[in-house]
């Protein structure tokens, strides 16, 4: 069994200093620009080098997110800073950008990957891939189940989250706030409208709200599996969440090494929204309210005006006192307050007699809390007998949290053994450091007073050893004191512990030069562009008979409809490929963009059938090594495109800008591997999390009335979500062509067959003429 590092999320050099003490083995920050979190405060160049220093010496790795979406603009400026990381001696970073893969291995290339998981890496291909391109370490989804992540075949370290939020959304696959609100979750601006209420067949509920992810109780199997790392979420997060948090998992993995299990109710009582134990066990639980729940403790047995009588749950120790928070919650219902008295806790058989009579002993089964409400509570509005009850807030919690912050402790300390000798009368110490690491280090220094004959008292060794053994908070561990002094001399005391500080802070300056590297800086040239000018059209469609009927295309994406059939895949994808047969058109197979491995076998097994049968056809797909390429590959720069050689064509994102569509065709090698959606539905949301299967309406509303179709994936496993209003540049046609765009597609799936019209809309938009301009009223041009 290994057990796993721990890694927490760090959002300030505050929060840097909890996390060291609360047991974190690494930690992972950003700086003011590139990383998924852009509203936490985040660091500057200078307080990532001090972080890294800290860091470091404690023993404590630094992982620092470049995690967005990189635009072609900023291509050379994040380079640079990525050198600027390098040098601090940061001890990895990491990247979701396909292009700032390649381009850190060309020119940064001791630089160490970690692959994050807004890449949607999900199956064995693309973990092959990303091991080809040296990652070193790769974030799986969050949708992963324990059985798959088992059977992940690499040298790549993998890492998993183990608590905190979860996405409604697989990550790196979501538009919804970018399409509307304008603010990425790839760009790190995320505005989470996953949270909001939503209506689903009349019923109004927080749909795309997922509770928190807790594998606490998982700990054990966790680290029976190939896992290398466990992630806590929320760099957004309070400090108490991240003490609480992080010193739990940390006292819960020591004492696995000792094959012993660990219970909580902390982690409950810093912000959640209830627990799941998520895909890791095949489970999903939609959270009661977007904010924090707190730790169930009860239900209200009886609520009078100025009274609440609570019975507790017999394995609840956390009984609330004054000051605490409660959450009182009835159907859809909530109601807080804090507790203004001390309560009182009576036996429900007191209770029951009506004899309000106080127990001492608080283990005993069967306990009533009785609760005083006072005026300044605010009124509920509801009867709250019956009503769930939940501690949001523990005030004896805040003093834990106190103590961690200020104990100036590391999870594992750094072994130093000290010699100290006289160098010509003057004392001289010398320090020889070993680091958890297993790396050796070592640093002297020699006094400027010497040692005298005494006048009245020598300094015995004792007293030498005494002074030398304060650590001065440095995070050392003194294993032995070699004394090469006889103690018949004087020196006065302040001179040995002059040499002591002096050798600590010379000690910590050669473990920051252990990680520091130097630096240059790069310059990024241009290569050589060719260009075509020949436009072509593609279409997506996910019907049989719109293969007939589609016309003056370069190319059909195909997507197969649910099925769970091989023999109905191959079925359909050879009446396809011979109702294709005659056209003028390409006919390509689009795999799904979330494809697990025994989905991914399956599809190798249907292609595999149709080579034999005769019927070879090439594929859609987004696993770094299709022909060609989905905007689901959230391509946003040209050196993305360049790194994916073998595809043949590429879609590049549909959230960016008028600018980045410019900047990218200006700087692009091949105009003839890009192409642009222009036309049709956008996938905002793409989820392994369903819905209840009484559900027979599927489309979601917002409350603005927006209403957003859901289809199944191919496999049923999937759901998608799509936009309210079709994506529509029919305005920008022209203009697209006009700087060099040559490749543009219509999205057709689940439309009536009328839609294939807007291929000859488009072409003759090219030419200024836009028809039936009534069709469009209700489209978007997105973020464009």
């Amino acid at each position: 069994m290994r057990i796993p590092e721990l890694l927490a999320p760090v959002g300030s050099v505050e929060h840097l200093k909890i996390a060291i003490n609360a047991g974190a083995s690494s930690v992972y920050l950003s700086g003011k620009n590139y990383g998924a979190r852009k509203f936490a405060e985040n660091f500057t160049l200078n307080e990532i080098h001090e972080a890294v220093k800290l860091a470091h010496l404690h023993n404590v790795r630094v992982y620092v997110t470049v995690n967005t979406l990189i635009k072609e603009s900023e291509i050379e400026s994040v380079l640079n800073y990525l050198n600027e990381l390098y040098a601090i001696g940061v001890d990895a970073v990491l990247i979701q950008d396909l292009g700032l893969i390649d381009l850190i291995n060309t020119h940064i290339p001791k630089l160490k990957i970690h692959a994050s998981t807004q890449l949607t890496c999900e199956n064995q291909r693309k973990i092959d891939y990303l091991e080809s391109k040296n990652v070193k370490r790769v974030v799986l989804p969050r949708e992963m189940r324990k059985e798959e992540i088992e059977n992940i075949q690499t040298n790549m370290e993998l890492e998993i989250f183990a608590h905190g939020a979860l996405c409604y959304s697989y990550s790196g696959q979501c538009l919804m706030s970018s399409f509307k609100g304008g603010r990425s979750g790839n760009r790190g601006t995320c505005a989470q409208p996953c949270r909001q209420l939503y209506k689903l067949d009349n019923k109004k509920d927080y749909f795309l709200s997922p509770r928190d992810l807790c594998l606490y109780d998982e700990l054990k199997e966790i680290a029976e599996l190939n896992i290398k790392c466990i992630k806590i979420e929320g760099r957004m997060r309070s400090k108490e969440y991240l003490a609480v948090v992080v010193s739990e998992y940390r006292k819960a993995l020591n004492k696995l090494k000792s094959n012993k299990s660990s219970k909580t109710e902390n982690l409950s009582l810093v912000f959640n929204r209830g627990f799941t134990k998520g895909q890791f066990k095949n489970t999903y639980q939609k959270s009661l309210r977007p904010g924090h729940l707190g730790l169930k403790i009860g239900k209200v047995i009886e609520a009078k005006k100025s009274q609440i009588a609570i019975k507790i749950d017999d394995n609840i120790h956390n009984i609330p006192q004054k000051g605490d928070g409660l959450l009182f919650i009835k159907g859809k219902n909530d109601y807080g307050m804090e507790i203004s008295q001390n309560p009182l806790i009576t036996s429900l058989n007191h209770f029951n007699k009506n004899k309000i009579k106080a127990i001492k002993d608080l283990t005993r089964k069967n306990k009533v809390l009785i609760i005083k409400k006072v005026r300044q509570n605010k009124r509920n509005d509801f009867d709250l007998t019956d009503s769930n009850v939940y501690l949001t807030k523990r005030n004896s919690l805040a003093k834990a949290v106190k103590e961690i912050e200020n104990k100036g402790s590391s999870f594992i300390k750094s072994k130093l053994i000290l010699t100290f000798s006289l160098k010509n009368k003057y004392p001289h110490l010398k320090g020889r450091l070993t680091l958890a690491n297993h790396k050796e280090l070592s640093f002297e220094v020699t006094g400027t007073v010497k040692f005298e004959t005494p006048l009245k008292r020598n300094v015995s060794q004792e007293t030498i050893k005494k002074q030398l053994s304060k650590l001065d908070n440095y995070p050392y561990q003194i294993t032995q004191i070699n004394m090469n002094y006889d103690g018949s001399l004087f020196i006065p005391i302040k001179e040995i512990n002059k040499i002591r500080r002096e050798l600590f802070e010379g000690l910590a300056s050669e473990i920051n030069k252990l990680y520091e590297n130097k630096k240059e800086k790069i310059k990024l040239t241009k290569n050589n562009s060719k260009r075509n000018d020949e436009i072509a059209f593609s279409y997506y469609t996910n019907n049989l008979e719109d293969l007939s009927e589609i016309s003056g295309v370069k190319r059909v994406y195909l997507e197969i409809p649910q099925t769970d059939s091989i023999n109905s895949m191959v079925n359909f994808l050879k009446e396809a490929i011979e109702t294709a047969y005659p056209k003028d058109y390409e006919l390509i197979w689009k795999w799904p963009d979330i494809a697990h491995d025994d989905l991914i076998n399956s599809l190798k097994k249907v292609r595999g059938i149709l080579n034999k049968m005769h019927y070879p056809i090439n594929v859609m797909s987004n696993d770094f090594n299709g022909d060609y390429g989905p905007y689901s590959m959230n391509i946003a720069n040209t050196h993305s495109i360049n790194s994916l050689e073998n595809y043949k064509v590429i879609t590049i994102s549909p959230e960016l800008r008028k600018k980045d569509y410019e900047d990218i065709i200006k700087n692009c090698e091949d105009n003839s591997k890009i192409e642009l959606l222009v036309q049709g539905s956008v996938e905002l949301m793409k989820t392994r999390y369903g819905f209840d299967k009484k559900i027979k309406n599927f489309e979601l509303i917002d409350g603005k009335n927006n209403i957003y179709p859901i289809q199944k994936s191919l496999s049923g496993e999937e759901l998608i979500i799509f936009n309210s209003e079709d994506l529509s540049l029919i305005e920008e046609i022209q203009y697209l062509a006009s700087i060099g765009y040559v490749n543009f597609s219509i999205d057709g799936r689940f439309k009536n067959k009328e839609y294939i019209n807007m291929i000859d809309i488009y072409k003759e938009a090219l030419n200024g003429k836009i028809k039936n301009k009534e069709i469009f009223k209700n489209s978007t041009k997105g973020n464009y």
